[in-house]
């Protein structure tokens, strides 16, 4: 059996872990998710501007809708205009498919037809968040605005 030089396994190492540096920092900066939009039963799947998803910080995206709490389910997604593969984003996981204020869920930005599904408990304004933040796996969340 050969052995491996020290000097052999550092240049192995930093080379490998070089190439994982750039594969991250490609991943989140070239992606550009300006130009999405909440949408949904609420705005008849169509890219309102009303309903256009705003940065409220590096990589995450939010705006804030009324909703009426009627017992009814609203189903929503992110997407953007032209439902672009890539920037069409719903349910990562049949158990990220429901949403309750104030925990978050994995999304799929490269679905079809995985759309998440809210019911709110009271009539009020709620937050709908998508956070890119990170590597991997953008997550949602609603938050209900108090005043």
């Amino acid at each position: 059996m050969k052995k491996i030089s020290f000097v052999s396994v550092v240049f192995i190492t930093s080379l490998l872990s070089g190439c994982a540096t750039n594969v991250i920092d490609s991943f989140t900066k070239e992606q550009n998710y300006d130009g999405l939009y909440l949408r949904g039963v609420f705005s008849w799947w169509e890219a309102d501007e009303k309903y256009k998803l705003i940065a409220t910080s590096d990589e995450i995206y939010s705006t804030s809708i009324e909703l009426i709490a009627d017992g009814q389910p609203y189903d929503f997604k992110f997407a953007d205009s032209d439902w672009t593969p890539g920037r069409n984003c719903g349910y990562a996981s049949e158990s990220d498919k429901i949403l309750v204020v104030g925990k978050s869920v994995r999304a799929n930005c490269v679905t079809t037809d995985e759309n998440f599904r809210f019911t709110p408990s009271e009539t009020g304004m709620f937050q709908f968040t998508i956070d890119f933040s990170g590597f991997g796996t953008p997550k949602v969340s609603i938050t209900l605005i108090t005043d």
